[in-house]
C-alpha cells in the first residue's frame, strides 16, 4: 500500500512538471501570478502595472535598432512612465507617418507639458479629424483644474475651450486610430516575438478618446441646444436648425467609436427638435427621418450602456474563466509548497537523501499524495481555462483577427486582481487584508516562539 501511494505521488508530481514543457502552460502560469503584483507592489499601485522586463528589453532593442514602430509600441504602453513622451517623439522623428501616436499618448497623459506642441502637429497631419481638437479642450480642462479653479468650465478659459470644441464639432470625421494601433501591435509582436499577453493587448477600456471628452462634448452640445432654442424663440428657424444639426451630426460621428455613452441623450434631443422644426415647416419626410433617427440613437445608447453594465456586473464566461485560472494558480502554488514541506521534513528526519534512510510517516504520505493530486488537478484546470485565450492571441498576431480581443482583454483585466477583489478599490482592500494577515501571523509565530523559549528556560533555571 505504501509503495503504491509513493508511486502515485511521484506520478502526479511528474505529470504536473510535464505541463511546464508546454509554452502555453508556462504562459498561463505566468499570467496567474499577475494577481500578486498589486499585493507586493503596493507603493506603485496607482502608477499602473509597471513595465515588464520584456517591455524594458524591447525598449532597449528599439533604441538600438532605431525602430520607429517598436518605439511607438513602447510609448503607448508606458503611460505611467515619464519617458513615454520621449519614445513617442523619437518614433515620429524616425517615421512621420506615426504622428497619430501623439494623439494616443496625449489622451493617456493629458497633464504632460510635453504634449503642447503635439496638438498643432496633429491638426496639420490630420486636419479633418476632431480628435486633436478634443485633446486641446481636455488640455485646457486639465490646466484649469491644476490652477485650482473651482469650476472647470470657467469664463477665463471659455474662449479657447469653445474654439477647440467648435473645431471638433465642425470636423468631418472622428478617427481614434484604433485600426492603426492594432496593425502596429501585430507588426511589433511578430517582429520581436513578444509572449507577454499583458503587453500584447492594450487596455480594453481605452477608446482613444479623452477622458474629459464626454463631459466637454455634452457641455458644448447643451450650449448649442440652448442657442438653438433662443434663436427659435426669436423666429430664426434656419439658425436654430443649424445649431441642432451640428449636435446631431457630431453625435452620429461619435456612434462608431463608442465611449461617449451619455452624449446620445444630447443627440436624441437635437434630433427631436429637428423633427419638431420639420413639422412646423410642413416637411413630413424630414420629420419622420429625424424622429426615426432619435429613436435609433436612443436604442443604440441604451443597448451599449446595458451591455457595459452586464459586462461589469454579470457573471460572464470570461470572468468565470479568469476566476478559475486565478484559483488554479493559487492552488498550484499552495500544493507545491505543501509537497516541498513534506519532502523537506522527510529528508530532515532521515538525516540523509538516500532512499533507504528515508522514513515516511502515514500522515506525511497522505499529505504528500493529496498535495501531488491537487497540483495535477490545478495544472489541468489552469491549462484548460487559459487555452482559449492563448488561441485568441495567436489568431490576432498571425492573421489580424480582432473579433475576440475584447474577451481576451476582460480575461486579462480580471487576472490582475486578487481573488475576491473587483476593481482598483477592491484590489487595494485585498492587499491591505493580505498584509494585515501576514502581520498577525508573524506576531502569533513570534509569540509562540517566545513562549517556547521561556518554557524551556524554567526547568534549566530550577535545576541550577
Amino acid at each position: 500500500m505504501r509503495k503504491a501511494t509513493l508511486t502515485a505521488t511521484v506520478a502526479c508530481v511528474v505529470a504536473s512538471l510535464l505541463f511546464f514543457l508546454a509554452p502555453v502552460f508556462r504562459q498561463a502560469f505566468q499570467v496567474s501570478l499577475a494577481q500578486w503584483h498589486d499585493v507586493f507592489h503596493v507603493d506603485r499601485r496607482w502608477l499602473g502595472r509597471g513595465p515588464s522586463p520584456e517591455l524594458q528589453a524591447l525598449a532597449k532593442k528599439a533604441e538600438q535598432n532605431h525602430d520607429a514602430q517598436a518605439l511607438a509600441f513602447v510609448a503607448l504602453r508606458l503611460s505611467s512612465q515619464p519617458d513615454n513622451t520621449e519614445f513617442a517623439e523619437e518614433a515620429v522623428r524616425l517615421d512621420p507617418n506615426l504622428t497619430w501616436v501623439y494623439a494616443l499618448v496625449a489622451v493617456q497623459c493629458p497633464w504632460r507639458s510635453e504634449i503642447d506642441p503635439w496638438i498643432p502637429a496633429l491638426e496639420r497631419w490630420d486636419p479633418k479629424n476632431a480628435l486633436p481638437h478634443l485633446i486641446a479642450a481636455e488640455k485646457i480642462d486639465v490646466a484649469t483644474a491644476e490652477a485650482g479653479t473651482a469650476a472647470i468650465y470657467s469664463e477665463q478659459k471659455s474662449v479657447a475651450w469653445q474654439n477647440a470644441m467648435a473645431a471638433a464639432f465642425q470636423s468631418s470625421e472622428l478617427d481614434t486610430y484604433r485600426d492603426r494601433l492594432a496593425e502596429l501591435d501585430r507588426t511589433v509582436l511578430l517582429r520581436y516575438h513578444i509572449q507577454d499577453p499583458f503587453e500584447a493587448v492594450t487596455d480594453r477600456w481605452f477608446y482613444g478618446l479623452p477622458s474629459y471628452g464626454s463631459w466637454d462634448s455634452s457641455r458644448y452640445a447643451k450650449d448649442l441646444l440652448e442657442s438653438g432654442q433662443a434663436l427659435e424663440a426669436k423666429g430664426d428657424v434656419a439658425g436654430a436648425a443649424e445649431k441642432y444639426l451640428e449636435v446631431a451630426r457630431f453625435g452620429q460621428m461619435l456612434q462608431p467609436e463608442g465611449g461617449f455613452y451619455f452624449f446620445g441623450r444630447d443627440t436624441t434631443e437635437a434630433s427631436r427638435r429637428l423633427a419638431a422644426l420639420s413639422v412646423r415647416k410642413g416637411d413630413g419626410a424630414a420629420a419622420a427621418f429625424y424622429t426615426s433617427l432619435a429613436e435609433q440613437i436612443a436604442r443604440t445608447d441604451e443597448r451599449e450602456l446595458n451591455s457595459r453594465r452586464s459586462e461589469y456586473f454579470g457573471g460572464a464566461l470570461d470572468h468565470w474563466n479568469a476566476l478559475v485560472a486565478r484559483a488554479s494558480g493559487l492552488a498550484l502554488l499552495f500544493c507545491a509548497l505543501l509537497f516541498l514541506t513534506c519532502a523537506l521534513g522527510v529528508i530532515v528526519r532521515g538525516g540523509s537523501m538516500k532512499p533507504n534512510s528515508l522514513v515516511v510517516s502515514p500522515l506525511t504520505l497522505g499529505v504528500g499524495l493529496s498535495s501531488a493530486i491537487g497540483a495535477l488537478l490545478s495544472s489541468v484546470m489552469l491549462y484548460a481555462s487559459y487555452q482559449p485565450y492563448s488561441q485568441i492571441l495567436q489568431r490576432f498576431t498571425v492573421s489580424g483577427d480582432k473579433g475576440q480581443i475584447p474577451e481576451l482583454g476582460r480575461y486579462l483585466e480580471d487576472m490582475q486582481l486578487p481573488i475576491g477583489a473587483r476593481g482598483y478599490l477592491g484590489a487595494s482592500e485585498a492587499a491591505f487584508h493580505f498584509w494585515c494577515g501576514v502581520t498577525v501571523l508573524c506576531v502569533l509565530v513570534l509569540s509562540f516562539a517566545v513562549l517556547l523559549h521561556f518554557r524551556h528556560r524554567r526547568p534549566a533555571a530550577a535545576s541550577v
